[in-house]
């Protein structure tokens, strides 16, 4: 197992009240990019927000390539059981695959209070993705990523992510999103769905299909017309962590 970079540490922020949201990073990443929001949440409403390091990321392209989505599932798993057993009100939360995690979890696990997604990858723009990423990785482990001015901003900013496309752990998370898309109408508890208009990777009606799936169990669509994929570190960030914020207060007056 490779050493954690510096930046991609896992962070716990404890709050003073009995809520607590289990904050999920995405595919590539880690909780450096999420951490801005966690961290305006937990100022506004004194939750406590756990930002967990999935496997297989903040080390090497290589180590992640290892990794199938199970695997980070079980984590996911474990950080809610054990939170479960100190807080009265657990959340769970993510952006892009951190976001499918949270569905996921929302699905097969009792007792949670509520799901929050930013940018779950359900369509991409360009739909063939996942079949040349399928393709592509029987010939080459990695896959260059795009928008490397936008990448440098961003890790100017403190984001740790990798800046190639690990192609078999990508399959591994395309698997996941098939499954998040036909189980996602079992969802027995409140839902809210944030998705950036600006999005360069996701497509915005993966938000729709969200909701739509989820809305007879009080779910909350928000559009976010000023953000990109990496919505928790751009320029609504606050309005994100308040929207999380505003969700988790009405969760807890029941």
């Amino acid at each position: 197992m490779s050493d954690i970079q510096p930046q991609a540490e896992p962070f716990f922020l404890t709050g003073s009240s009995q809520q607590v949201i289990l904050f999920l990073h995405g595919f590539t990443a880690s909780p450096s990019e999420i951490r801005p929001v966690a961290e305006k949440l937990h100022k506004i409403n004194n939750c406590s927000v756990s930002g967990i390091l999935l496997p297989g990321h903040g080390t090497t392209p290589d180590q992640l390539n290892t990794v199938r989505w199970p695997e980070w599932y079980e984590t996911v798993e474990d950080e809610l059981k054990s939170l479960k057993t100190r807080y009265q009100q657990v959340f769970v939360g993510g952006l892009s695959m951190g976001g499918l995690l949270s569905m996921h979890a929302g699905v097969n696990m009792a007792d949670l209070a509520g799901v929050v997604t930013i940018n779950a990858p359900i369509y991409y723009h360009y739909g063939v993705i996942p079949l040349l990423s399928d393709l592509t990785g029987m010939m080459t482990p990695f896959y260059p990523k795009k928008g490397l001015q936008q990448i440098k901003e961003l890790e100017d900013q403190g984001r740790f992510a990798y800046r190639v496309m690990p192609l078999k752990a990508f399959h591994s998370l395309n698997h996941l999103r098939k499954v998040v898309m036909k189980e996602v109408p079992e969802l027995k508890i409140p839902a809210l769905i944030l998705q950036s208009l600006l999005d360069e990777s996701v497509h915005p009606r993966s938000g729709d299909f969200l909701y739509e799936k989820t809305r007879g169990q009080g779910a909350k669509l928000i559009m976010l017309p000023q953000s990109r994929h990496i919505a928790t570190m751009g320029a609504q960030q606050e309005l994100i962590a308040r929207e999380i914020a505003n969700f988790m207060e009405v969760r807890g007056r029941i």
